[in-house]
């Protein structure tokens, strides 16, 4: 190595160790973090742009232009209340969001998923204060720990139900860590006491399995403050109260068990020993590599080998994470979406140790490089996903296409592709298909049928001839 080039190094090496050892200015700081949201919104709109709607989607669309008034909306809630399950807020959300034209939902959900994300934010740093590797720490999990990444943020059904269902608990439970770092004297206002009440029955009302996390992280939260403060604070009582309330409206609601006798008796058994087991087994896919493996990791090493003064709460949220996942084995074994809720649980329990491992400039160069490496990989996620997305857009088109044809000449019965998304960023993938023959009387072929004015559609997949 010749002088210059060690010159160089040398050089380099100084300008990153006087970098790391200096604060970055506020507003420099509060920059760098707008521009990295508008980043991260940039990337999620165009994955937004390049999925279609699928599956779910198009049968609700069908039944979209029966509802023309505020009454009519409120009897299908109703209805689906009585008759399907109790989480209404997704199905309300779900119908609001297909109502919007396509390229608006692009803009609105890319909006929700910032929203998401910040959130997730403020839960780990209790306070409003600018972290750039906090925002990339949570931006990487999103997509490197969700395993039903395109279900949970792209595809609207699947949204409406996980991402933008979670925004109301999250807000809700930003409070309630705020209010863990610095009590103020205006939690004790009456108004926000009410205020968390019907907060904490939306948020108990959200999502089954998320619902009996929530309430392990409340109960913990409560314990905190009381032996803090020897007292339970009004609002805490009130959200906690509230959030029970909420989830018994959801769990007991009417339609679950008519849904469970209709859909899934015969595939789920109610035996105690089994239920024991799926929990156990949805524990277990916490460890699971592609899932929250790698978060498990950075909590048990910052636990064991960090210094923290939020060690509990750290593991406070993860106690949420496995009481979501045990929670799910009451009914069924954790699946692609309803994973989102464990992954939220456990990037938060995680990065409250990440955001407190700092102090030296050794740490501080670690954790530059680690956002750097993170970023990468948000960017290798994108392209990834992007492909994928893409790859099904054309296919989907392509079938379209075919319809229209098919329709021009006359003909109602027709034949399409069938499409295989290529991994978890396609908001498809794991979902039904358009089936064959064999299953032409499948709910996803009459719905799409239905959707594009036609008596029947199947999928066909042409094989080689055998020798």
């Amino acid at each position: 190595m010749t002088d210059k080039e060690m010159m160089f190094i040398k050089k380099s090496r100084d300008i990153f160790d006087s970098l790391c050892s200096r604060e970055i200015p506020k507003k420099l700081n509060a920059m760098l973090l707008g521009t990295l949201i508008i980043a991260m919104g940039i990337l999620l709109f165009r994955l937004n742009s390049g999925t279609p709607w699928v599956v779910d989607d198009l049968g609700q669309l069908n039944g979209l232009p029966a509802l023309n008034s505020i009454e009519q909306w409120i009897h299908h809630e109703w209805a689906f209340y009585f008759s399907w399950g109790g989480r209404i807020w997704g199905e309300l959300f779900t119908l609001a969001l297909l109502s919007v034209p396509k390229p608006i939902f692009n803009y609105i959900n890319t909006i929700g998923y910032l929203i998401f994300t910040l959130l997730i934010y403020f839960n780990i740093t209790g306070k409003f204060k600018i972290s750039l590797s906090i925002f990339i720490f949570v931006n990487f999990s999103v997509f490197a720990f969700l395993p039903g990444f395109g279900q949970d943020i792209l595809w609207v059904s699947g949204t409406a139900n996980y991402m933008w269902s979670s925004l109301l608990p999250l807000l809700f439970l930003a409070v309630w860590r705020f209010y863990s770092e610095q009590p103020q004297k205006w939690y004790g206002n009456p108004l926000l006491i009410f205020f968390m009440f019907i907060l904490g029955i939306m948020a108990g009302w959200a999502n089954e399995n998320v619902s009996i996390g929530i309430l392990g992280v409340l109960m913990i939260y409560l314990r905190m403050f009381k032996r803090r403060e020897n007292n339970y604070p009004k609002f805490a009582i009130a959200g906690f109260i509230g959030t029970v309330l909420g989830t018994g409206l959801l769990w007991l609601a009417p339609g679950n068990f008519i849904r469970f006798a209709a859909h899934t008796a015969g595939k789920h058994s109610p035996s105690v020993f089994h239920i024991l087991y799926r929990m156990v087994k949805n524990i277990t896919q916490l460890f699971d590599i592609d899932a929250t493996l790698l978060l498990i990791v950075v909590l048990l090493v910052l636990l064991i080998y960090g210094k923290s003064r939020h060690k509990l709460l750290a593991v406070n949220f993860l106690v949420g994470a496995v009481l979501a996942a045990m929670a799910m084995g009451i009914v069924d074994s954790l699946q692609e979406r309803t994973f989102l809720g464990c992954t939220v649980f456990m990037t938060i329990s995680a990065g409250i140790l990440y955001h407190d491992w700092n102090g030296s400039i050794s740490i501080n160069k670690a954790k530059f490089i680690l956002s750097m490496a993170m970023i990468i990989g948000v960017g290798c996620f994108y392209i990834t996903g992007r492909d994928a997305i893409m790859d099904y857009y054309r296919r989907w088109n392509t079938n379209i296409k075919i319809i229209q044809a098919e329709k021009a000449k006359g003909n109602l019965d027709v034949y399409v592709n069938p499409i295989t998304p290529k991994n978890r960023f396609c908001a498809a993938y794991k979902l039904d298909d358009i089936k064959p023959q064999s299953e032409n009387n499948h709910w996803l072929n009459n719905s799409i049928a239905q959707y594009y004015g036609l008596h029947t559609i199947q999928s066909v997949r042409v094989y080689p001839p055998q020798e």
